[in-house]
């Protein structure tokens, strides 16, 4: 696979989400089992994502207990040249909920007017639901086979993961497959 620059792949991330309308969101309850769903989310002008869901959905009680959450961004199946190099990026990120009547509710709803038009007229109806912030850190972007980047929580491509799977993270496996 060509090489990708810094540079090309900074541009890559820039515009990554710009088509995208959900966000895939992991999350961990107190007893340790995991969940994992998707959600339509906007982001603001500071980088942080947002979501709306129930109050009644495993996410929302797993982000209420940890404050956690993982995200990713993933490329359609349909346009990826290898469906083992599917484009992606993903991050940690510490995630907080809007209580009844926050005072940021109404910028947030724009955003998602904004992005989603008529599609967001239910919100006001659904008593139920919270507006999460979802704050990214400790990110990574997988442009393909050899092409994994740390990044930024402002999405700034920080160094090239060039090793791939070594020899160590063969053993690795091997090790803890005899477990």
């Amino acid at each position: 696979m060509k090489r990708i620059s810094n540079e090309e792949a900074q541009k890559e991330l820039d515009s990554f989400t710009n088509n995208m309308q959900s966000i895939n969101i992991s999350t961990v309850s107190k007893e340790g089992e995991p969940f994992v769903s998707y959600s339509p989310f906007v982001e603001d002008e500071e980088r942080n994502f947002y979501i709306f869901i129930s109050t009644a959905v495993a996410h929302s009680h797993n982000m209420n207990a940890t404050k956690k959450a993982h995200i990713m961004f993933l490329e359609d199946e349909s346009k990826s040249e290898h469906i083992y190099a599917r484009r992606r990026m993903y991050f940690q990120a510490d995630a907080q909920k809007f209580e009844e009547n926050d005072e940021r509710e109404e910028k947030i709803h724009s955003l998602f007017k904004e992005k989603f038009q008529d599609k967001v007229s239910f919100f006001s109806m659904m008593k139920d639901s919270r507006f999460y912030k979802l704050s990214p850190y400790n990110g990574n972007l997988v442009l393909g086979f050899g092409s994994a980047y740390k990044i930024s929580p402002d999405r700034k491509i920080l160094s090239l993961n060039d090793k791939g799977h070594s020899s160590s993270h063969e053993e690795g496996l091997k090790k803890h497959a005899k477990v």
